[in-house]
């Protein structure tokens, strides 16, 4: 009789207790490298913030006038910041490289033709070779180091914004940007409600509530109100002037009429005056024989003194800046009606504002070519005349732009 022989099969535990852990070796790999590319992603992350946030405060220096060494100093100031900021402690510029290098076009870094003198100031931020603390893919010797960078400058002309000055004044018949010329004086004037006809320099009060006092705290800062180049706006006629001068002259720190306070509206940070004051003759031009005006208020600001100055006593900068719509008049009275914006506009308040009618004065201010503004959209436009914001760029050098 055949007899069939059966060994005992060989044993497997050896072969899957190499397979189990080089799972496990596998699954460890896995969970390290993910920790180490979040805390890069996060650290990445953080710089970039930082980077974005210093190229935006020095190109706010370069707006306000500075020269291209403060907004240097504020680039530098402001990374410092970040890194001192709760929850960046482990943030550490000593060993990375930090470059602030300026253009007059934000498409070109680095601008060989580049002029501090010109009105349109890009500035780029880059941090190179920064050191990133790595928790296990350093075992590997794998030394990551990260960079950043961001341009910021003006933008185009804004063809919206909010947080104006609730005056529509009417277009200008000068050849100048919405029929004014930048530079010039201009004698802004109230439309009376039984004026016939509205021209050049009038101005009504956009419609937004009734009573002095909401005249007053609307001139002085309060009104939050958009507009926008196309919209329609409603004005209202009425006896306004002693209000509305008490309102803007809350800018030069002056304080009358009900409600008005320096906590809620600052003056300006510079608060001169012309030595010779605007005014106007009987037939209703303007004569201004002083050349003080916005270039030398640019100019004397951030390093003014004496009672003019609130520099360093809680004044605001471009408090005295009239961010306003300009508007279509023609064929319309001084009456409550409806107006088309043309055009977005900024004058700078010259002196005080009038705050009776018995001199016949008017609000004086010079026509700006572009002013700065905090809460707008550019849109499509493509000027460069009228208000804008200071905005972050592509950055051309950038592969991640």
């Amino acid at each position: 009789m055949n007899y069939c022989a059966y060994g005992k099969p060989k044993s497997q535990k050896g072969l899957v207790l190499v397979l189990v852990t080089a799972a496990m070796v596998a699954l460890f790999g896995v969970m390290a490298l993910a920790i180490d590319v979040n805390h890069a992603f996060l650290n990445k992350t953080r710089l970039q913030n930082g980077v974005d946030a210093a190229a935006l405060a020095a190109a706010l220096v370069l707006d306000s006038g500075g020269s291209d060494a403060d907004a240097i100093t504020m680039a530098n100031n402001t990374l410092t910041k970040m890194k001192e900021a709760s929850g960046n402690q482990s943030m550490d510029f000593s060993a990375a490289t930090i470059s602030v290098t300026f253009s007059n076009d934000p498409e070109t870094f680095p601008d060989p033709g580049y002029s501090s003198l010109i009105d349109d100031r890009f500035v780029r931020v880059a941090v190179s070779n920064y050191p990133l603390n790595a928790f296990f893919i350093a075992a590997f010797g794998v030394d990551k180091k990260l960079s950043a960078s961001a341009v910021a400058g003006p933008s185009s002309a804004s063809t919206s914004m909010c947080n104006v000055v609730p005056m529509a004044v009417c277009a200008g018949e000068d050849s100048g940007s919405s029929g004014y010329n930048a530079g010039q004086v201009y004698a802004l004037k109230v439309a009376s409600k039984n004026q016939s006809s509205m021209g050049p320099g009038n101005f009504q009060l956009l419609d937004f509530g009734s009573g002095a006092s909401t005249v007053r705290q609307g001139l002085a800062g309060s009104f939050t109100g958009c507009v926008g180049v196309g919209d329609t706006v409603t004005t209202k006629p009425g006896n306004t002037v002693g209000p509305v001068g008490q309102g803007l002259n809350t800018r030069f720190g002056v304080y009358s009429g009900g409600g008005l306070s320096s906590a809620d509206y600052p003056p300006d940070i510079y608060v001169k005056e012309p030595d010779s004051q605007a005014t106007i003759d009987n037939d209703g031009n303007v004569i201004y024989t002083d050349s003080w005006g916005y270039d030398d208020y640019e100019q004397e600001a951030p390093v003014c003194s004496g009672s003019d100055c609130y520099l360093n006593s809680g004044g605001e900068s471009g408090r005295r800046v009239l961010k306003v719509p300009i508007v279509n008049c023609s064929g319309t009275s001084g009456g409550t009606t409806t107006l088309s914006i043309e055009a977005l506009g900024c004058f700078f308040l010259l002196q005080q504002a009038p705050t009776n009618n018995s001199g016949k004065q008017a609000v004086f201010g010079e026509y700006l070519e572009d002013c700065s503004v905090t809460n707008s959209s550019s849109g499509n436009n493509s000027s460069n005349q009228g208000p804008y914001r200071i905005v972050l760029y592509d950055d051309p050098l950038s592969e991640e732009s």
